[in-house]
């Protein structure tokens, strides 16, 4: 039995994370091939060292942003997840503590619980 006061639709969700799960393989592919796109830059600039450190600098200023990005894709859609799961069995306490899981997973890997015999 769902929780009461929660209207979520289990199929909705589960479309909305596929798609948000396949933009963010996409992402994940261009921030994976960034250090090798970097490396080709400082090499184009003729070894001028000036330029060479502002690019590299550049990288190393945004990733900390970039991984802080990851981590919130993941952490919302794996709350989103186990939230849906709890919501579906009928444990509201179980669902919200999915959802602060995941509202507070943003700096780094989050653990989310599932319901006994769930698959994610």
């Amino acid at each position: 039995m769902p929780v009461q006061g929660w209207k979520i639709s289990p199929d909705g969700v589960q479309t909305v994370l596929t798609n948000v799960g396949t933009v963010a393989a996409t992402l994940s592919g261009a921030v994976d091939g960034l250090p090798a796109k970097v490396e080709t830059a400082v090499t184009a600039t003729a070894g001028s060292p000036v330029i060479g450190d502002a690019i590299v600098g550049l990288f190393e200023h945004h990733t900390p942003t970039l991984e802080a990005i990851g981590n919130r894709i993941s952490a919302a859609t794996g709350g989103a997840a186990a939230a849906t799961m709890w919501y579906v069995t009928g444990d509201g306490e179980m669902a919200t503590q999915q959802q602060q899981a995941a509202a507070t997973a943003a700096d780094g890997a989050a653990t989310f619980t599932l319901p006994p015999g769930a698959q994610q």
